[in-house]
């Protein structure tokens, strides 16, 4: 398949966006409950709602971002920048992610109210993130048609 300037694009901003998603969430992982990770990457504070939720909730995210997420995204950028086939299908597999997991927190957020409604959530979570997911998924789905 032919690499365009387009393919570089979406290539590199899920490189860019799972490096610093998985490196955060790697955080989580191995440090659950610091107060750097609950500051940085949980956002919220564990007594604005239920501590156990609070704790479960994140920390189901950090081990699937880390885990599993985050991997496939790297692999299908790196396989759409060389031109493979199932470079594209994994970066389609892996746009979902971005859009699919805005929902769940919206809910969580609107009926806990454990995240500030700050301009940074609105622009990350409720901007980038499915932004992002979308274009990517669409992108790649007509890139496989072809």
């Amino acid at each position: 398949m032919d690499v365009t300037v387009a393919t570089w694009v979406v290539a590199v901003g899920g490189l860019l966006l799972m490096i610093l998603l998985g490196g955060l969430q790697l955080v989580a992982v191995v440090r659950p409950r610091s107060e750097w990770t609950i500051e940085n990457v949980y956002g919220g504070d564990p007594t604005g709602t239920d501590p156990r939720a609070y704790f479960a909730f994140n920390q189901g995210y950090a081990w699937a971002d880390a885990v599993f997420w985050a991997p496939l995204q790297i692999a299908g950028s790196i396989g759409m920048l060389l031109g493979q086939r199932w470079g594209f299908l994994l970066a389609l597999m892996a746009s979902v992610p971005f859009w699919y997991t805005a929902i769940p927190i919206f809910i969580w957020d609107r009926d806990m109210g454990f995240r500030r409604k700050t301009l940074f959530y609105w622009v990350v979570v409720w901007g980038m993130f499915p932004a992002y997911g979308i274009v990517a998924g669409v992108y790649c789905f007509v890139r496989l048609l072809d």
